[in-house]
């Protein structure tokens, strides 16, 4: 019975946990992005923030948008800025990312 118990609890534990999600191991190739800020919008009795630093969060009814304009970053430094903006704000704004082209060298 407590054999049963310690392996429930073990797997609630390892699956219950929330993972990071990990930066892009492409730190050389650059793109042309779109990138489009937003802010969570307060809502009654609910914080105004966002739950994920991944831009499609972005995309529900309580984002407003804020600007746009376009970058030259690699895949890694798009998710540096990405995770560093959701930080910095304390969760209340998002980059949205959209990868438009390849840049040559």
């Amino acid at each position: 019975m407590s054999r049963n118990f310690t392996i429930a609890l073990i797997l609630i534990v390892t699956l219950g946990c929330k993972k990071d999600k990990k930066y892009s191991n492409d730190n050389i190739t650059l793109y042309k992005w779109k990138r489009d800020l937003y802010r969570a919008q307060v809502q009654k009795e609910l914080p105004a923030q966002f739950y994920s630093r991944d831009g499609e969060v972005a995309e529900n009814q309580y984002a407003i948008f804020i600007t746009s304009d376009f970058v030259v970053l690699t895949e890694y430094h798009k998710d540096k800025q990405q995770d560093s903006i959701f930080k910095a704000s304390g969760q209340m704004q998002v980059y949205k990312y959209k990868k438009l082209e390849r840049v040559s060298d």
